[in-house]
Parts: structure tokens; sequence; C-alpha cells
């Protein structure tokens, strides 16, 4: 009989505790935006065929870096320019200070995109832009230089 008084209140304890845990228990969400001016750049001006790779450079800038989005590096080259805005999206499940954070998921992707990209000359051969709403990517614009 002994036995079965002391683990009584040993198990309230542990249920208790277990309760304690849950009430201070949260879930957390957060959204972070890199290199948000992107789709503020103007690039009607540019005119594939004509436009050179130091005429964009002095009128836009070098893009501004914005490291890996699903594992593929984003890059700038003597023929390719891209400036990127990318969304992080993290959700955290945490039980207070017990286990912090029990889950967390997070997510990127790119949500405004603008690549030109050059010929051999260092002439515009190519301009795309992007935009994702939601999870669908829209062309926004794009040229060519013709032949």
């Amino acid at each position: 009989m002994m036995v079965a008084q002391t683990a009584l209140p040993a198990r309230c304890r542990l249920l208790a505790l277990g309760l304690l845990a849950a009430l201070v228990a949260g879930c957390t969400c957060s959204r972070v935006r890199i290199n948000e001016g992107i789709e503020q750049l103007d690039s009607a001006w540019i005119i594939p065929g004509q436009t050179t790779f130091e005429e964009v450079i002095t009128r836009l800038g070098l893009p501004p870096p914005a490291g890996k989005v699903d594992d593929v590096a984003l890059y700038l080259s003597d023929d390719l320019l891209h400036w990127v805005s990318t969304d992080t999206f993290t959700a955290k499940l945490e039980l207070g200070y017990i286990l912090t954070p029990l889950f967390e998921r997070s997510r990127t992707v790119v949500a405004h995109d603008l690549m030109i990209c050059f010929d051999d000359r260092r002439v515009v051969s190519r301009l795309s832009r992007t935009a994702r709403v939601g999870s669908t990517v829209h062309l926004l614009e794009y040229r060519e230089a013709t032949p």
C-alpha cells in the first residue's frame, strides 16, 4: 500500500508538469523578405540588341546578393545579371523552455526576379521578369534581341 500512495503524487506531479508545458506551448510564424526593392526596378529602357552591360550596371547597379534558393546558387557573371527578391516563411511549434523548437518548417522562394542575359559583345540579348503570386509564377516581361 505504501508504494501506491507514493506513486500517486509522482503521477500528479508529472501530469501537472505536462499541463504546464502545454500551457506555455505556442506557435510562431514569420516572414522575411530579402531585396524587396527588386520589384520596383525599371527595365523599360533596356532594348535587347542595343543596351550594353555597362549601361545596365550604370543605371541599375550590381545585383545584391541573394544567397541560395532551393539549393540553387544565385549568381552574376559577364553574360548574366540576376536581381532576385526572396520570401522566407518559417513556422515553429514550441513547448516553452522544455523543447525549443519542437517543430520548425522553413521555405524560401523567389518572389520577384529580373534576369538580363548578354551576348559575347556584352550587349543585352534577353530580358526576363517574373513574380510569384501564391504558388504560381507569372512571367511579367520577356524580350529578346531579334536577329
